[in-house]
C-alpha cells in the first residue's frame, strides 16, 4: 500500500472513530506552500446530472477527499467541463504545519 493511500485509509477510520467533520483544506497558490509536505493528487466530480452551477459542486468533493486526507492546503490545477452541465476539479494536496 502507497504511503498516500495508507494516510487516507488512516484519515477515513479517523473520522469514522470520532464521527467528527474534517476540516476544509485553505485554497492558496503553489507559492504559499513551499516547505509543505505533498500528499497527493485529489479530484471532485460534480456527479451526473443537470447542474448549471457545477464548479462549486465538484470543488467540494476535491475539498472533501483532501481533508480525508489530512491535506491542510490545496492548490487547484485543473478544472474543467465535461459535457454540457458537469465537470471535475483538480487539485494538489498539502499538509502544512
Amino acid at each position: 500500500m502507497s504511503p498516500s493511500l495508507s494516510r487516507a485509509v488512516l484519515a477515513i477510520a479517523v473520522l469514522a472513530a470520532t464521527g467528527s467533520a474534517l476540516a476544509k483544506p485553505d485554497e492558496v497558490s503553489e507559492a504559499q506552500v513551499r516547505g509543505c509536505q505533498y500528499l497527493s493528487t485529489v479530484a471532485g466530480s460534480s456527479g451526473y446530472g443537470k447542474h448549471f452551477g457545477w464548479q462549486p459542486i465538484a470543488k467540494a468533493d476535491a475539498e472533501k477527499r483532501a481533508g480525508a486526507i489530512g491535506a491542510t492546503h490545496i492548490v487547484w490545477s485543473d478544472i474543467r467541463q465535461v459535457g454540457a452541465f458537469n465537470g471535475e476539479a483538480k487539485a494538489k494536496a498539502y499538509a502544512c504545519r
